[in-house]
């Protein structure tokens, strides 16, 4: 991934040019693996077990799911009462509902130290909420209709806040293209620059570049984020990214993004330190350099039941060292192109090892290439330092999806 335009170092983006050089092929629209000196085609995870994709897009084989609705059901199972969501995710889905009469807000609100948004329903041509160096703002039970294709839009966008709290919100994009991606890649649903310790906690987005952005927002808290076909384009697309901002967690999530009408690369990106990831289900992802749940140079991250469906360039990869993944699956990955996207680089790989990442109690079902299922960190010349605990399975089926309930949905 490469940083948004508001960070200008370009060493940071360097770093992240040599930490995908074993996703890049030539012909691929991303940074050159030549780029790095020690780069070398015996490095690349798509020379993993089992044949080596083509490295050239394929005609459009697209196997989209068409959705029954905004809010689709998980794919396999049919939807569980909410007891079953409470045993699985932690959370009483009917205890996140709020109960709000909302009033129409025309235009951006510029936030100010100390207040209180509440119970609006806001249509704004460029972004919804903005704050810039202001205090101890809490915004809650607001719905955000912003038009990113205005002005680089954003649902919420705070610059150098502090004390940020966002509960019970659902923001729409409402200037997105029928399917594909945005115009352009700022069209976060929330965006945090410089915004230490926020609390986001019930938040829906639909349509954004990104979910939620962090860059230099560290100790932020994420708890019940759910988001519907993001959009990018690259270098955004995730429903989380964490970009220098440690001692962060996302828990409580869904990720749904329909192969057709969706534009994503990673789900959730993971470029910070001492970060914890748990409880969540990401279903689909139609970039062909994409993961499902990825570590870009972090140490101390922890993730924790996550499942994933329908990726096509990996489920779960870590680049960075003393990372944990447990209690991870990996269900119905595909190795043809998405919404003429171009066949998955790795070869429809799942785990992607650093030298001494920790995986352990992880499973696979229905993998597209079943030679293909972990590369990287020396596996493959007995050299691999860490632990690697994983089984195939069949007949299971993914958790059961978060949902956030609104008075107004």
């Amino acid at each position: 991934m490469r940083f948004t335009g508001h960070n200008d170092s370009h060493a940071l983006d360097d770093f992240w040019t040599r930490v995908e050089r074993d996703w890049h092929f030539n012909g691929s629209d991303r940074a050159d693996p030549a780029a790095s000196p020690d780069a070398s085609p015996a490095t690349s995870p798509a020379m993993a077990q089992g044949p080596a994709p083509q490295t050239t897009p394929q005609p459009d084989t697209m196997e989209s799911q068409p959705m029954a609705g905004t809010e689709p059901a998980v794919p396999t199972p049919a939807a569980p009462d909410t007891d079953a969501v409470a045993l699985l995710t932690g959370v009483d889905t009917a205890a996140s509902a709020v109960t709000a009469t909302l009033t129409r807000h025309d235009g951006t609100i510029q936030a100010q130290s100390g207040d209180v948004i509440e119970n609006l329903d806001i249509y704004a041509d460029g972004a919804g909420i903005e704050l810039d160096g202001d205090a101890n703002v809490t915004i809650r039970n607001v719905r955000i209709h912003y038009n990113g294709a205005d002005q680089g839009g954003t649902g919420i966008e705070a610059i150098g806040a502090q004390n940020l709290t966002v509960d019970g919100v659902e923001i729409i994009n409402a200037g997105a293209p029928a399917s594909g991606p945005n115009s352009d890649p700022e069209q976060y649903g929330i965006g945090l620059f410089e915004t230490p310790g926020a609390a986001v906690s019930h938040v829906t987005v639909r349509d954004a570049s990104t979910g939620v952005y962090l860059q230099d927002s560290p100790n932020a808290t994420l708890q019940g984020i759910e988001g519907y076909n993001m959009r990018g384009p690259y270098p955004r697309g995730q429903l989380v990214q964490f970009n220098r901002s440690d001692n962060s967690s996302l828990t409580d999530f869904y990720s749904y993004n329909d192969l057709a009408t969706s534009w994503t690369e990673d789900n959730v990106n993971i470029g910070s330190n001492n970060v914890t990831v748990a409880n969540g289900l990401i279903d689909g992802n139609n970039s062909p350099s994409g993961v499902g749940v990825i570590i870009e140079g972090g140490t101390g991250v922890q993730v924790s039941n996550v499942d994933t469906v329908r990726m096509g360039d990996g489920a779960f990869s870590d680049y960075g060292s003393g990372n944990t993944f447990d209690d991870v699956r990996a269900f119905d990955n595909f190795a043809d192109s998405q919404a003429g996207r171009g066949t998955p680089m790795s070869g429809s790989l799942i785990f992607m090892l650093a030298a001494d990442s920790t995986v352990t109690n992880a499973a696979y079902q229905n993998a597209a290439a079943p030679g293909n299922v972990v590369y990287g960190g020396g596996i493959q010349d007995e050299a691999f330092g860490g632990t690697f605990q994983v089984s195939e399975i069949t007949g299971e089926t993914p958790m059961a999806a978060y949902h956030n309930t609104f008075a107004w949905s």
